[in-house]
């Protein structure tokens, strides 16, 4: 953690503290330099007033450090440092225009105020800044000048150009934190929707996103006894445990470029075939049953062996999303719903596959006929334990 940070504390939020700890650094040494300059010259009270400068907000960067939670107070604390010590010379030299244009310096008050709390914190110290401009005209027209300092046309640009330097600087942050911002939405919306699904989703059309699809699979896999087993297991071991095994299913599927439809408890559901059409859906899901019914078999999670259930069924389905907040990408179909009872109806440790999903895989893969067995709602299929690779596919 770095200097001022706390616990729980956000990107966003340790961005700026950033800024904040880099203004007072990098602002120390030519307020220090301006000092001695002015104080080579004569300009003996604004040379203290720049020395205070250069070390009040280093006393500040101390409290910010001891108590992060000041964070609020220390960069307003540092705001009107800003306007105090531009407007207290500005006075001194006689006015805005005598002074060379300090008060042109003040606007980093806002800029800063918007950088460091917000936009409605910029609004804020903005009527400040006017207000003290205001109020340095007036201490001007009613009190004598100390010191009187001629400034030529170039002390007057170099003073722009600096201001300028440093919005210009301001508003590169803003434009860069918003393409941060929206490339992290772009990389969370693509990590929870396919990458074609969340492009129509991203365009703003009312359109409802629904669409058919003849040929996919869909597999179902289910942790054995998982009930039983959570029952003797706190909640953050619980999750441990399942965050162990889909992650490294998440792998597999990716790998396979096949799509993760969700997670429900214990129970993991892939799709092959959405939202890309492929022509080999079945023996992909297949490949993919094989590599998670094998890796579970040769592990042990967190101290514990565990065994699967895996159904597969192959055939339309409908694929899109529905609603308008938290949503997910989900199928709707029978062939949804047989996959599922392929799985609670399966073996330990097997992979319960249809007839429709046999036949599409061919003589690729060696199944073994399990026999009609009852459906809930569908009576008696005909199911088939897929066993693994056939060794003409392999050669």
């Amino acid at each position: 953690m770095g200097l001022g940070s706390y616990p729980g504390e956000s990107n966003a939020q340790a961005s700026k503290r950033r800024i904040v700890i880099g203004y007072i650094i990098l602002g120390a040494p030519p307020r220090i330099l301006f000092a001695t300059v002015g104080l080579s010259e004569g300009l003996t009270l604004i040379a203290i007033g720049d020395y205070l400068a250069a070390l009040l907000p280093l006393c500040a960067l101390a409290v910010l450090a001891r108590w992060p939670h000041t964070y609020v107070g220390v960069v307003n604390f540092l705001l009107g440092m800003i306007l105090i010590e531009n407007m207290v010379p500005t006075v001194m030299l006689g006015g805005i225009v005598e002074s060379g244009l300090l008060m042109a310096w003040g606007i980093l008050a806002v800029v800063g105020a918007l950088i460091a709390l917000g936009p409605r914190a910029g609004l804020v110290w903005f009527i400040v800044y006017v207000v003290s401009l205001f109020v340095t005209v007036a201490l001007t027209e009613s009190i004598d000048p100390i010191y009187d300092v001629e400034w030529t046309s170039i002390d007057i640009a170099m003073a722009l150009i600096g201001v300028t330097v440093f919005v210009f600087l301001a508003m590169a942050y803003f434009v860069r934190q918003r393409d941060r911002f929206q490339e992290e939405s772009d990389d969370l919306l693509h990590n929870i929707l396919p990458d074609d699904v969340a492009s129509r989703l991203k365009s703003g059309s009312d359109e409802l996103i629904a669409d058919d699809y003849e040929g996919v699979s869909v597999l179902f896999a289910d942790v054995v006894d998982f009930t039983p087993m959570s029952a003797g297991m706190d909640p953050a071991g619980l999750v441990a445990l399942l965050n162990s095994i889909f992650s490294t299913f998440d792998r597999f599927v990716e790998e396979l470029g096949l799509e993760k439809i969700k997670t429900v408890g214990d129970e993991y559901m892939v799709a092959s075939g959405v939202p890309r059409p492929r022509a080999d859906h079945a023996t992909a899901i297949a490949d993919l049953a094989l590599r998670i019914r094998d890796h579970v078999a040769e592990h042990q999670f967190h101290g514990r062996t565990i065994s699967l259930r895996i159904g597969v069924n192959s055939g339309p389905v409908v694929a899109g999303i529905v609603g308008t907040h938290k949503f997910a990408y989900d199928l709707w179909g029978d062939v949804v719903n047989v996959a599922s009872r392929m799985e609670s109806g399966g073996i330990p440790g097997r992979i319960q596959i249809t007839d429709q999903t046999r036949r599409l895989l061919g003589d690729e893969f060696v199944c073994e006929a399990r026999g009609p067995i009852a459906v809930k709602g569908r009576g008696e299929m005909e199911t088939y334990l897929l066993v693994a690779r056939s060794d003409h596919a392999d050669s």
